[in-house]
């Protein structure tokens, strides 16, 4: 009788322990959940990356499907093995799910760079993605004239620096046209414009250059005191054909027009007011509210400014010179009242 009642008692207290078990079971071995839950480590991406023509680096990687996804931060090196020692900062950080692309520009030629995305949830948790690489070129595909962009290198200094290559562009100042005492200027474009796309050339043997003029011309690319030029010597100057219509001007609040990709490069501001009349050496400076901006006098120009003066629009070359940066018109009709 004592052992049936011990039997009984165990059998109350076992019961409760089965099913006990048998939930948490049926709950640690169900399904997996789509997308991620809680104490989850999120989906990591795949990553891909390439670079074409230029100093750019394009990268993209497939989308994190978990409701608890955080964040991706992308990360660059110089070298191998980024998720086992993390540079100090991303160069991209999103918390957009679907923002996967980036576009790594500004970079140094003929160097390969290394790339890694780290996915972060809501608990903090993160899962790395597959380690790429890309290179990029030391040239414009093996050709051996370049454009005014690719001279630029999109940087502060070109890559083509001390060496005699040839560059293609429209010209869209004349030879001679920029007043010099020491030789004559004519600056060049791609036909397309944008940013980087400007190119100055210094010497006698370019004054006969017109606007329009489409040319290949090959001379010694300079840093002449922080301003990229090619100069002579001119070892060729070829002109391909006759008007050309001109790359638009880039139109820019005049707080932006002094940066370095718009050196060389068509620009134009509107609606702005003479802030200073005589900064010296001929220089003036404008204002659309966001920041001055300074005109300098190497075109050929009547007006002669005044403080309180307004313009619709005034047109010319970003310039850099004596530690300003400068917008240089080339003529009257550059200067739209």
């Amino acid at each position: 009788m004592k052992g049936a009642i011990f039997i009984k008692k165990s059998s109350k207290r076992i019961m409760p322990l089965i099913i006990l078990t048998v939930v948490i079971l049926a709950v640690s071995c169900g399904d997996d959940e789509t997308p991620a839950g809680p104490g989850t480590y999120p989906a990591a991406s795949i990553l891909s990356a390439s670079c074409g023509n230029s100093n750019s680096i394009s990268i993209s990687w497939t989308m994190c499907p978990d409701a608890d996804f955080s964040e991706y931060s992308l990360y660059r090196s110089l070298t191998e093995g980024i998720s086992t020692n993390p540079p100090d900062s991303p160069i991209k950080v999103t918390t957009n799910a679907s923002d996967t692309t980036f576009a790594d520009t500004g970079l140094q030629w003929s160097t390969d760079y290394y790339y890694a995305v780290r996915t972060w949830n809501t608990d903090n948790l993160n899962s790395w993605s597959n380690e790429v690489s890309a290179t990029t070129p030391d040239s414009s595909s093996g050709s051996d004239a370049y454009t005014c962009c690719e001279i630029q290198g999109q940087q502060s200094s070109s890559p083509y620096q001390g060496q005699t290559v040839g560059v293609t562009g429209i010209v869209v100042v004349a030879g001679g046209e920029y007043y010099s005492s020491v030789g004559a200027y004519a600056v060049l474009m791609d036909a397309a414009g944008g940013e980087w796309a400007g190119l100055s050339l210094f010497g006698d043997d370019i004054a006969d250059l017109e606007r329009g003029d489409s040319v290949t011309v090959y001379g010694l690319i300079d840093e002449y005191y922080n301003m990229t030029e090619m100069k002579y010597p001119f070892t060729s100057i070829e002109v391909h054909s006759t008007g050309h219509t001109l790359p638009s001007p880039e139109n820019l609040n005049t707080g932006d027009v002094g940066q370095e990709k718009w050196e060389s490069v068509l620009v134009s501001v509107s609606d702005v007011t003479v802030t200073e009349d005589d900064l010296g050496y001929g220089e003036w400076a404008v204002d659309d509210t966001s920041g001055e901006i300074r005109i300098d006098d190497l075109g050929d120009y009547t007006y002669s400014p005044n403080i309180g003066d307004t313009f619709a629009e005034i047109i010319g070359v970003c310039w850099y010179s004596y530690d300003n940066f400068k917008i240089q018109p080339r003529a009257d009709n550059d200067l739209i009242e």
